[in-house]
């Protein structure tokens, strides 16, 4: 009988970097699989394939957050 392999795990570098699947950080980022597979078209994520799975660095997905732009504050009641 043919036993099934175990799914992908993310590679653990001796350096103790994170790395996330692509499901994780979907999740991180509170996106569908389908709109982190776009941000990593267009580059403004980074990921690393690995075998046949993908993986994004949990510093990337730190870097992009921290790139997003801050709310600004509406103005106060006052106006109306």
């Amino acid at each position: 009988m043919l036993q099934k392999s175990p799914r992908s795990q993310p590679p653990v570098p001796a350096t103790g970097l994170k790395f996330l699947t692509r499901k994780e950080a979907a999740r991180e980022l509170r996106v569908s699989l389908a709109t982190l597979d776009r941000m990593i078209g267009r580059g403004q994520l980074k990921a690393k394939k690995h075998g046949h799975s993908t993986f994004v660095m949990a510093t990337e997905v730190e870097r992009y957050i921290n790139e997003l732009p801050d709310l600004q504050p509406r103005a106060s009641g006052d106006a109306r």
